[in-house]
């Protein structure tokens, strides 16, 4: 008994003292907390300009991320109620305008506002009025926390924190790499110079498209800001970083001041923000013709299109929850056969974040052949989900098995056809939007499936038509195409003939511009 009670005397002590590892961990931590006053800072405010960019939007996807200036911008954190408040104003400045995005290119100074609290996340509308952004809130969370005060209060929070020494080669330095993990799952590691100052945070958060998806952050400057505060004056973000991609810039900071401890820094949480439920995934259907179905009721539609023995969907969209309510709609609708292709019209991971679900169902995608290696490699390899698990996570295919998941890629044009009904796919000329981008013609019905070309509302002035749009009448025109009816991924379906008396005047006038230039 007294050797029983003796260890576990023993095993308490141990465990209240904490690992070796994790005692290094803190007393650098402790040396980074006098550093730059992190125990002592309640919150953080900072203003800034520099850039940002549009992720998952490149106009190929071997790209960097299509980039705008930014004129302003403003971060508030308030560590006690964990909230935080960004703003910031975008202008398109000098950068080139191709690829994607909502409101890509930049007209004027929209402005963006986005808040966290807990486990509440909102925005601000054009009117300015909250609206809530349920999806969110765990990463803008997340996100205060490899903040450089935030890093260090909590990875001392964290029992298991642990350090070690690497060496970078490229630049001949040792750092001190701590790592933690916060929130029950989110891990992040932090690398302090010799003057115990936070250089660079590494973590990562969950994506449809990339899985665990890498976030880089480089906090480099620091100065004093008072309070026995320090904070660093340029900040540089990395996201969606891959071996087989490359780095990826998602924003460059350069501040012009910064406060700690500022009034009113808590944001609270509107009425019309804490009573609001997460939206409901909702798919519609509608008959378009003999065998073809919009699946509607969101943001983004598809289209399923019925052949003798399986089922062609056009597009799925946005996530693994969305395109696995459409695979349902599809599977209801047209009954007792399999979804055998799924066609992508580009890469924006808007238009690609759900072809995972596809890949799941047993699915051939079909796409652009620019797309080959980062939908082979990337986006449907078996690579770390560990943050958000989707269906095909959970359901793999053995990578010696029968069933392995299977792309079709095309240069100019791809045929699905079985006799009895076809698709055809066509890459698009000319369209600043995306270097892959692709049209879906069905013969039969003489219906036309495009993405983020309109159609504009009929009588939409010429001069008030989107390029886009323009684009994809050249491209009707081009190939000879004979259209009745528009199906959009954004929107509703509409006639060719209003299609033709809206966009026709426009393409002339740029036709007209271009000759005179």
């Amino acid at each position: 008994m007294r050797y029983t009670l003796g260890t576990t005397l023993f095993v308490l002590s141990i465990l209240m003292a904490g690992s070796p590892a994790a005692q290094d961990a803190r007393g650098l931590l402790q040396a980074a907390d006098r550093a730059i006053g992190a125990s002592a800072v309640n919150s953080v405010q900072y203003n800034a300009t520099g850039w940002i960019r549009f992720l998952g939007q490149n106009f190929t996807a071997d790209q960097d991320w299509n980039r705008v200036d930014l004129q302003s911008y403003t971060q508030t954190i308030d560590y006690g109620s964990k909230s935080a408040k960004e703003e910031y104003v975008r202008v398109q400045g000098n950068n080139p305008r191709i690829g994607g995005g909502a409101g890509f290119p930049i007209v004027g100074a929209p402005r963006t506002t986005n808040f966290v609290n807990g486990n509440v996340a909102w925005t601000l509308n054009a009117q300015g009025q909250p609206q809530a952004q349920t999806g969110e809130a765990e990463v803008r969370q997340f996100l205060l926390w490899v903040s450089p005060h935030g890093f260090i209060k909590a990875a001392l929070q964290d029992p298991n924190v642990s350090v070690t020494d690497r060496h970078f080669v490229r630049t001949g330095r040792t750092m001190k790499v701590v790592g933690f993990t916060t929130m029950g799952k989110y891990r992040a590691t932090g690398e302090f110079n010799d003057q115990n100052l936070l250089e660079r945070v590494v973590t990562w958060i969950p994506s449809p498209v990339m899985g665990d998806m890498q976030v880089e952050i480089r906090y480099t400057e620091y100065k004093d800001v008072g309070n026995g505060a320090k904070f660093p004056f340029h900040i540089h973000v990395h996201q969606g970083d891959h071996p087989f991609l490359g780095g990826r810039n998602l924003m460059d900071l350069a501040i012009s001041n910064a406060s700690v401890n500022v009034a009113n820094a808590a944001q609270a949480v509107p009425d019309a923000v804490r009573s609001a439920r997460p939206p409901a995934v909702n798919v519609t259907t509608m008959q378009l013709a003999p065998g073809v179905w919009l699946l509607g009721g969101g943001s983004h539609n598809s289209v399923a299109v019925e052949f003798r023995d399986y089922i062609t969907v056009i597009e799925g969209p946005l996530d693994d929850e969305r395109s696995n309510a459409v695979i349902a709609a599809a599977k209801r609708v047209i009954p007792n056969k399999p979804i055998r292709y799924l066609v992508n019209t580009h890469h924006h991971w808007d238009h690609s974040g759900g072809i995972r679900a596809f890949a799941a169902e047993g699915a051939t995608i079909v796409t652009q052949e620019s797309n080959k290696d980062f939908y082979e490699r990337i986006v449907l390899a078996p690579q770390p989900r560990s943050l958000s698990p989707d269906r095909l996570s959970k359901f793999p295919f053995a990578t010696t098995g029968p069933g392995p998941q299977r792309l079709e890629t095309f240069a100019e044009r791809h045929a699905i056809s079985d006799g009895t009904q076809t698709v055809m796919s066509y890459h698009v000329e000319g369209l600043n939007h995306a270097g892959d981008m692709a049209i879906v013609y069905l013969p039969g019905p003489k219906i036309l499936v495009s993405a983020d070309m309109g159609p504009p509302a009929p009588n939409t002035p010429a001069a008030n038509v989107n390029a886009n749009s323009v684009t994809l009448y050249n491209n009707i025109k081009r190939l000879k195409l004979d259209v009745t009816q528009h199906v959009p991924i954004h929107g509703n379906p509409s006639s060719h003939a209003d299609f033709e008396r809206t966009v026709a005047p426009a393409a002339a006038q740029q036709q007209t511009t271009a000759a005179g230039g």
